[in-house]
């Protein structure tokens, strides 16, 4: 569901209520950290 965009978290859409998910914690290709904590 994201666009792609290495700056900005992965996004998930949800199979049951097609809200919006992400991860608690992602290391991307990059090198980039991504945390739940850091989105909320």
């Amino acid at each position: 569901m994201d666009n792609g965009d290495p700056t900005t978290s992965p996004m998930f859409s949800c199979e049951h209520c097609g809200g919006e998910m992400y991860p608690e914690y992602y290391k991307g290709v990059h090198g980039i950290e991504y945390k739940l904590s850091d989105i909320h």
